[in-house]
């Protein structure tokens, strides 16, 4: 069965549509799950099936297929405005631009473990199960823990019948079906997370920690500003940070931890420009 499905070009074609769409934010086909008759027609026929040609005459190496599509102008374009491009095409169909995106809820949630230096890369041992002989579950009182880890997002645990709370609220895929994409929403709950989860809270303390060598707000600023944003901060952002640190009530790290907290609630931090 596996070697049949392989031999149809329609294999091939859904494998590149999706490596696109990850890139690009839309595929050729705007329909990645559905290439029939009832699906949206391709943008482009010649490049999707040149791209899957090509996938195929490389053995169906993936991570030659990615190499191929980073090595476009295409992907390496800015997200500013295209000007007259925007005009003609305002959904960036063609890519005259490149598509600002949010970082995923798993990209989130690793990019600020990364920052506090608490992620773990490594491969974790099985999840923390309770002892069988201790399993009362049932249809009306399920399993429901969520199990805390300092390992990359992909490794949490999800349940089918209950989504795991974070992943969910940042528009994590849904484990009951099949999402050919996930949808991009802009909620007041995002935004109350940043201001109370307890493991955010947590992850700016360890970022602020980071920076409590430096007695001077000023050199600590520019030090949070090169871990959360890879940059310098500009002048005026500098003095505002400044302005924040020196009227926020509390000990040294309490008002660097709030302004960790402001630097990565920021679209700065959480968006792929």
């Amino acid at each position: 069965m596996a070697e049949a499905v392989v031999r149809q070009p329609l294999f091939a074609r859904v494998i590149v549509n999706r490596v696109w769409q990850w890139h690009f934010g839309r595929g050729l086909v705007a329909s990645a799950n559905d290439f029939g008759s009832r699906g949206a027609a391709p943008l482009d026929v010649q490049l999707l099936d040149l791209l899957a040609a090509d996938f195929v005459a490389g053995g169906y190496r993936l991570k030659d297929l990615h190499r191929l599509i980073l090595s476009t102008d295409a992907w390496r374009l800015s997200s500013r405005t295209a000007g007259a491009a925007d005009l003609r095409d305002s959904e960036n169909q063609y890519q005259a631009r490149f598509s600002r995106r949010r970082l995923t809820a798993e990209e989130l949630r690793d990019a600020v473990l990364a920052a506090s230096g608490g992620l773990n890369p490594d491969v974790p041992e099985g999840h923390p199960f309770p002892p069988e002989s201790t399993w009362t579950f049932s249809q009306h009182a399920p399993f429901n823990a969520v199990y805390d880890s300092p390992h990359r997002s992909a490794f949490l645990m999800v349940q089918r019948q209950r989504r795991h709370p974070y992943l969910a609220l940042f528009d994590g895929a849904d484990p009951n079906s099949s999402t050919a994409q996930r949808q991009s929403t802009t909620v007041p709950t995002q935004a109350l997370y940043f201001l109370n989860d307890a493991f955010f809270h947590q992850q700016a303390q360890r970022i602020a920690e980071r920076a409590e060598l430096s007695g001077d707000d000023g050199v600590a600023v520019q030090q949070l500003y090169q871990v959360l944003l890879q940059r310098r901060p500009e002048a005026d952002e500098q003095a505002l940070a400044v302005e924040f640190l020196a009227g926020y009530p509390g000990t040294v790290a309490e008002r660097r931890a709030a302004w960790v907290r402001v630097l990565m609630s920021s679209s700065e931090f959480s968006f792929v420009d």
